[in-house]
């Protein structure tokens, strides 16, 4: 909910707190008209936690165009010379905006902040270059790859820094860090080299991406809340994979692809992300994997469930999965025992109740799926797909 009725004339409120929760509701729903005042404030406005507050919200209104690019250069250019024109010790947040403005001296102002005497300038750096690398503008950019790797060399940063930016490349999929960043764990000491050497070590196994990811339209680093789901990906290798959007297809998934280890808009711990092309997929929870299999299921794309086994797992999600899916097939029996495991397991889809009732309905065991039948009504909404069949069959 917004914490004011108009941000922008909060912008002028006397107080900081007001200021500043205009400031954070143009982060979430500001146009790029509001962007110079935002960044002028940045600079000028005498609290530092509202200074702060306007640069992540210029970032912030910048990222949800990322993508798309409908901001022509000029404007870019404007923002950034704003951004130039100011001491990063002043506001270290104006590096985020450095990081989305699409822009090669914006890279060039980043790196020359992770070289910064001043810790908290170097710490606003990193920030500004997580977001910078982690977008799928970015994704296949040997170039910065390159140029980010080399960094972790760069003997004018501090060591803790270039242990900080070895943790951004491990977490943006940059495999080709991992000498570097044995070198920099080397050189840290004490609580240094241990967050150093946990960096090395995700850089020597680093994650498959193998799994089940939703589409939300939504880049890593764009601020924007996740709407409801495009479509669906199961990850089976490098080279495989079958998605579920307008149509269900087993192919090669796009290039360039590469794992990341990013949060979600509203979502509190990071979890593994994947980017083909342009495009992030993120990781599924329990009811998008349902919703994953359920589109196979009524695609009658029986043999792609089937190579999905791995990465549906054995959870209740992917027991309910199989569940349904045996029920299509008409193994009432095999149906029953998948849904009663689900149904045993720690956060079971709300369905799974329905499906294991319907199954025993099959076998003609009414009895027994009544139960099941009231405890499906008690955990979905009034408007859920089976409410009616389901009470239909309690005789309510």
């Amino acid at each position: 909910m917004p914490e004011t009725k108009d941000p922008v004339a909060a912008l002028d409120a006397p107080d900081i707190p007001t200021r500043a929760a205009g400031a954070r509701d143009l982060a979430l729903a500001g146009t790029p008209e509001i962007v110079d005042r935002l960044l002028a404030m940045a600079k000028g406005d005498k609290s530092p936690g509202v200074r702060l507050a306007c640069a992540a919200a210029a970032a912030d209104i910048i990222s949800r165009d990322r993508l798309a690019g409908s901001i022509d250069e000029d404007t870019r250019r404007r923002w950034l010379l704003a951004v130039q024109g100011a001491d990063p010790g002043v506001n270290t947040g104006l590096f985020q905006v450095a990081a989305v403005v699409s822009l090669p001296e914006g890279v060039n102002r980043i790196m020359a902040g992770l070289r910064d005497p001043r810790h908290d300038v170097r710490a606003g750096a990193c920030v500004g270059l997580w977001r910078l690398v982690a977008s799928a503008e970015q994704n296949g950019d040997a170039a910065l790859e390159a140029r980010v790797v080399a960094a972790l060399d760069d003997k004018r940063s501090r060591v803790e820094t270039r242990v900080e930016i070895a943790r951004i490349c491990a977490a943006a999929g940059y495999r080709s860090a991992l000498e570097a960043a044995r070198r920099a764990a080397e050189e840290a000491i004490r609580n240094t080299r241990k967050l150093a050497d946990e960096v090395v070590a995700k850089l020597e196994s680093p994650p498959t991406g193998v799994g089940i990811y939703v589409d939300y339209g939504v880049d890593i680093g764009e601020a924007r809340s996740p709407g409801k789901a495009r479509g669906f990906m199961a990850l089976l290798s490098a080279t495989d994979c079958i998605t579920a959007s307008s149509k269900v297809s087993r192919h090669t998934p796009g290039e360039p692809l590469r794992v990341l280890i990013a949060k979600l808009p509203g979502e509190e711990s990071a979890s593994a992300a994947v980017q083909t092309g342009r495009q992030t997929w993120w990781a599924a929870a329990g009811d998008d994997v349902c919703a994953f299999g359920d589109r196979l299921v009524s695609a009658g794309a029986f043999e792609l469930l089937d190579a999905c086994e791995d990465v549906i797992g054995t959870g209740a999600a992917g027991l309910r999965v199989r569940g349904a899916a045996l029920l299509a097939r008409g193994d009432a029996k095999g149906a029953v025992e998948a849904l009663e495991a689900a149904v045993a397991g720690k956060k079971v889809p709300g369905d799974a109740w329905w499906f294991l009732a319907d199954a025993l309905h099959a076998l003609g065991r009414d009895d027994e799926a009544r139960p099941h039948l009231e405890k499906y009504l008690s955990k979905v909404a009034k408007k859920a797909p089976f409410v009616e069949e389901a009470r239909k069959r309690l005789g309510l």
